[in-house]
């Protein structure tokens, strides 16, 4: 289990033991939106003590208005009508050296939960509320004060109890304690914080006077002096605990310099819609049939996005100091101070700059209609179409960028002849000549991510593309005439389409290179002439051969040869084993470079029988494979395209993607047309089968020795280990 994984799951893990009494809540997963030494609610207009991880609206500043929260962009929150903020203090590990790493934290889980005998009057949140729970000062376990008792069945109870730790470890459960009582969690260590629930009505105080917790904490009766009742909130918050390298000596501290955890503490801010959170108190935090799920509760399920954490990434640090890494002292000059007795907070000699934080909005989502044209553009939005499974709903032309926008997307594939572009996952562009089977549909209520080079515009969801269609379009193409059509600046003329046996026996059985995005017959003779071969001829639209005897044999009927380039789409690239052979007018190859080209075909590892076990990787070979009915077959994992599509002379090999995969700790490794490489920790899955091995013909393109799978056919290996 990778580090990111682990600490999801424990983020998105219930803790049912803390709650007691009516299931009434919902749950609601949070990203995170900054780091750093920011506190509004302590410090207002300041660098704070100590560093938090904060969830949330990405407005977030020094100082916060309900105005300025409501009016962000977007939130690290799956609720997106929810612009509050939650922050909590950041944990790192003391090694004996004294340095201190930052430990994983995947972000925050915020429970609203329907509590207290007066749960049925329970109030939103006024615009601008803010409080805060917790002691960051404690050492020890404070006996001293405790909740509001009214007698009977609502004794007080100690105030401490607001925070607990639950150790999630696979060898079974462990009760809970109110400090770090253990830290060898193998599934992380959990921090939780429970809010007052009960308020006074007045505006906020730096003391917290203005709100007070139940009697039960979790549950009961509010105070006389605090009447009015609020939802019940809860923190939980992973630590990745056991994905650090622990040593003998060394041990976990909070930021506040707390290593026992009595310290803990969060906060809290109102950024809600206020109609939202009004509806949502009203029909779901008393719903005890919802079980927590955002999606059973309408006012809270028509925001909601599971894309939350790509669409709502963390924010460039707003303190100018190194808080994550490996640190040489905790930023604020906290000091490690074990207790019992209350730490003090210790004033530094200088403080940071600070970068100013742009309050703009409200941000207003480019969300077309169909048939709308893009601004400046032939191209008009068709709504969306289902992508994945074995083949690509636009599988002409391909490309993935991290500034991807609609724009980019539609000008590359009107460049490369095609009338199709869509967008998927965020920063990936598909181009093609038509939909083929798949039907579009109306995708304005759809959950989808924004653009990577551009937040306002959205570019699809995984499996999903958003499609736009360019209305101008006319492709005129090219008719390629036996002994006539030359390119190249006449330097290849067209001989025509000839069938190709395939596998070893190719009709042009010497050098090959493939290209699944740019492929042109132009490239295809570029590549051969290089190599000093007479024959050129490309086939399935992305593949490229070179040779001196051609042994296919030539069909009179030219239409067979009828794939398009994958490079241009005005082109044809032969077909289905079939060539499309071009005549270069060049002087033959010496004998030194036939033998040297011909000579890989004697050596070609057959995985079955000669790259069985790659060698220093531990990997072995399982066979060659479908890619899945749902997904990829290797999914939930590493990807890489380890070599440019546009480079011929490119790099990639079995060996190169064993490293990869090896070094992100993955126990199953795939490699796919010829250049890509998929790793993962469950083996084949999303209905992935295997296949005959011949399936997997592809060269690898760093090495024609060896294979690197085929077209949507992945040549998996396993770790001996797994």
């Amino acid at each position: 289990m990778t580090i990111s994984r682990r600490v999801l799951l424990g983020v998105l893990a219930v803790s049912s033991a803390c709650f007691h009494g009516a299931d009434a809540y919902w749950r609601m997963s949070c990203s995170i939106i900054q780091t750093g030494r920011l506190d509004p609610n302590i410090s207002p207009g300041e660098v704070s003590a100590h560093v938090h991880k904060v969830s949330g609206a990405s407005n977030f500043g020094l100082s916060n208005t309900y105005e300025n929260l409501i009016a962000s962009q977007c939130t690290s929150c799956e609720v997106q009508d929810d612009k509050s903020i939650y922050w909590t203090p950041q944990l790192y590990y003391q090694h004996t050296n004294g340095n201190l790493e930052e430990v994983p934290n995947g972000g925050t889980v915020v429970y609203y939960l329907g509590r207290g005998e007066n749960r049925s009057n329970i109030e939103p949140f006024p615009p601008g509320f803010r409080m805060m729970s917790g002691d960051p000062y404690l050492r020890s376990n404070d006996t001293t004060y405790f909740t509001y008792s009214a007698g009977g069945n609502s004794g007080g109870r100690l105030v401490s109890d607001r925070v607990s730790f639950a150790c999630l470890d696979s060898s079974g459960t462990i009760p809970q304690q109110n400090y770090m009582f253990r830290t060898d969690c193998n599934n992380g260590l959990r921090a939780q914080i429970q809010f007052p629930s009960c308020w006074n009505g007045q505006d906020y105080q730096l003391d917290q006077s203005h709100v007070a917790y139940m009697s039960g904490i979790d549950n009961g009766v509010c105070p006389p002096s605090h009447p009015r009742q609020l939802a019940h909130l809860f923190f939980e918050v992973i630590y990745g605990v056991n994905d650090i390298n622990k040593e003998s000596g060394g041990q976990f501290v909070f930021a506040n310099g707390d290593p026992t955890g009595f310290g803990f503490h969060g906060d809290f801010m109102n950024g809600w819609d206020t109609e939202v959170l009004t509806d949502a108190l009203d029909q779901c935090v008393n719903n005890d049939s919802s079980n927590g799920q955002i999606s059973k509760c309408p006012p809270l399920a028509k925001s909601q996005t599971p894309y939350y954490a790509t669409n709502c990434p963390e924010r460039k640090p707003i303190v100018n100091e190194q808080v994550k890494g490996m640190l040489e002292c905790l930023p604020g000059c906290n000091v490690v101070t074990p207790g019992p007795e209350r730490a003090i907070q210790l004033v530094c000699p200088d403080t940071p700059s600070v970068n100013t934080v742009d309050y703009g909005g409200p941000y207003t989502m480019f969300n077309p209609s169909t048939g709308q044209k893009l601004d400046g553009s032939t191209f008009a939005f068709a709504g969306c179409a289902a992508d994945g499974g074995s083949s690509r709903t636009l599988s002409g032309h391909s490309t993935a960028a991290d500034d991807m926008t609609i724009e980019y997307c539609t000008s590359v594939c009107k460049s490369q002849g095609y009338p199709f572009a869509g967008l998927e996952y965020s920063r990936e562009c598909y181009c093609g000549s038509s939909l083929g089977d798949a039907a579009t549909v109306d995708c304005s209520t759809t959950s989808q991510m924004i653009c990577a080079g551009n937040a306002t515009e959205w570019c699809g969801a995984p499996n999903l593309l958003a499609i736009w269609n360019d209305t101008s379009y006319s492709q005129s193409v090219t008719t390629l005439v036996v002994d006539t059509t030359t390119i190249n600046n006449g330097s290849a003329t067209y001989m025509g389409c000839f069938s190709d046996p395939g596998g070893n026996n190719r009709a042009l059985s010497n050098d090959s290179m493939f290209d699944t995005t740019a492929m042109t017959n132009e490239k295809c003779v570029s590549y051969c002439e290089g190599k000093g071969y007479s024959l050129a001829g490309t086939e399935y639209s992305q593949e490229c051969y070179c040779g001196n005897v051609n042994t296919g044999t030539l069909i009179a009927d030219s239409s067979q040869c009828d794939m398009k380039c994958k490079g241009d789409s005005r082109g044809f690239c032969g077909g289905s084993l079939k060539l499309s052979v071009w005549s270069l007018t060049q002087v033959s190859p010496s004998q030194s470079q036939s033998t040297t080209a011909t000579s890989w075909q004697n050596t070609l590892y057959v995985p079955t029988r000669n790259l069985v076990a790659i060698s220093g990787s531990g990997y072995t070979y399982l066979g060659c494979y479908t890619e899945g009915v749902n997904g990829r077959a290797l999914g939930k994992g590493a990807s890489a395209i380890i070599t440019s599509y546009s480079t011929i002379h490119s790099t990639s090999t079995v060996e190169k993607c064993a490293s990869y995969c090896v070094g992100k700790g993955y126990a199953y490794m795939g490699v796919e047309y010829g250049q890509e490489c998929y790793c993962n920790n469950d083996g084949p899955f999303n209905g992935a089968t295997k296949v005959a091995e011949s399936d997997c013909s592809m060269t690898c393109k760093g090495d024609i020795t060896e294979w690197c799978g085929g077209i949507s056919r992945i040549s998996i290996y396993k770790a001996s280990n797994a």
